[in-house]
């Protein structure tokens, strides 16, 4: 998992340090990562927290001098996003845990099973629909939910461990 958080860190820092107008050897910026293990009825959830400063450091001056970026544009998080999934998953496929469906361009995993129980549990984790007219396709979706007081197009990404898909 230590090597998914460090794809997640790399893109969201060298995006931070890109912004700020600075390369990756001349900027650098902090985060503060947070292991939650269980949901809110202590299920087990394990999903992370990634806190990060809201600039840069510039590492060529001595002392070194703090450059504050703006706020993250709905089309920037869109494009992180994308990056980082694609990221993760050519890294999964590279190890083995996912095989690319050659017809699709999305990612797989084949049922193990020829049971109805292991065709609708190999469909949840390809993230493809099992039954019905729809029968096959994919069925990717970010989660999120807007908290009270942010709207879309703030700029503000919601914190909250209560995934509805959009």
């Amino acid at each position: 998992m230590g090597r998914v958080l460090a794809i997640v860190y790399r893109v969201i820092e060298t995006h931070l340090v890109h912004k700020a107008g600075l390369t990756r050897t001349s900027g650098r910026t902090g985060a503060v990562t947070l292991i939650q293990r269980f949901g809110s009825a202590l299920n087990l959830n394990i999903h992370f927290y990634m806190l990060f400063l809201d600039g840069v450091y510039v590492m060529d001056k001595y002392p070194l001098a703090f450059r504050r970026v703006k706020p993250l544009t709905d089309s920037e998080l869109a494009g992180l996003v994308q990056e980082i999934s694609q990221r993760i998953g050519r890294y999964l496929e590279r190890q083995g845990l996912l095989v690319r469906d050659i017809e699709n361009s999305y990612l797989t995993v084949e049922p193990t099973e020829e049971s109805a129980m292991g065709n609708l549990l190999g469909h949840s984790i390809s993230y493809r629909i099992a039954i019905g007219p729809q029968a096959g396709r994919k069925a990717f979706t970010l989660q999120t939910v807007l908290t009270r007081g942010s709207a879309p197009g703030s700029g503000k990404i919601p914190a909250t461990d209560r995934p509805v898909n959009l």
